[in-house]
């Protein structure tokens, strides 16, 4: 195995240690299925599926079609209240609060093309920020507006999007073909969602990773 497979091997697992991720063996299905947790970042070259629960946060898909290989990303923006939600603005992508936002996304592409994807062969799909009841309505808003603005800044190939609503979503997706299934989900059943994305926004540390992002060209 080359050293950068045996590199990549020892991150995931760091990062499912840390659970960012969970991976398992589905019942009826051949394949692994990885479960992204809030705050994560996962990209493969296996044959997969990769999933997760969305409510107010988003989570972009990426894949190249020639190097098959693809990724998922789910974040939210860490606001701390309504009022600092209310005043923020998607074209602000140099504040503390859409640079999170910024290294979840440069985070998932520099995965990608560290393991052998063209970004000029990237494409996108984009979904969640789901408008829930309270103050999580104003947040999935503002997650929207942020992808969306990004993906326009960075030029990014988004072939399909679902984002926003009223209902939280069930998202699967195929990192080796870019298929993705989408289920909405009602509330009776999407607690647990909730429960994971406000524990995560409790946890969030606005201090971006000392190991700076920087795109590749």
């Amino acid at each position: 195995m080359s050293d950068s497979k045996l590199a990549t091997k020892r991150r995931l697992k760091q990062e499912e240690a840390k659970g960012h991720y969970h991976r398992f063996n589905h019942p009826s299905d051949h394949r692994h299925w990885v479960k992204v947790m809030p705050g994560g970042v996962y990209t493969t070259t296996d044959q997969e599926i990769i999933h997760t629960g969305l409510g107010s946060c988003v989570s972009a898909c990426a894949w190249d079609i020639e190097m098959k290989v693809g990724g998922m990303n789910h974040f939210l923006l860490p606001f701390h209240n309504q009022f600092e939600s209310h005043h923020w603005h998607p074209q602000a992508l140099l504040s503390d609060t859409s640079r999170y936002g910024c290294y979840a996304m440069e985070l998932l592409i520099n995965r990608l093309l560290s393991m052998g994807a063209e970004r000029e062969r990237l494409s996108f799909k984009l979904f969640g920020g789901a408008h829930l009841m309270g103050y999580q309505s104003l947040v999935g808003e503002k997650n929207v507006e942020f992808v969306l603005e990004y993906a326009k800044r960075e030029k990014l190939n988004v072939v399909a999007q679902d984002l926003g609503g009223a209902q939280p979503r069930k998202l699967l997706f195929d990192p080796q073909t870019g298929q993705a299934w989408v289920k909405r989900i009602g509330f009776s059943s999407a607690h647990a969602i909730k429960q994971d994305e406000e524990h995560y926004q409790h946890s969030i540390d606005r201090q971006i990773p000392s190991d700076d992002v920087e795109l590749f060209q």
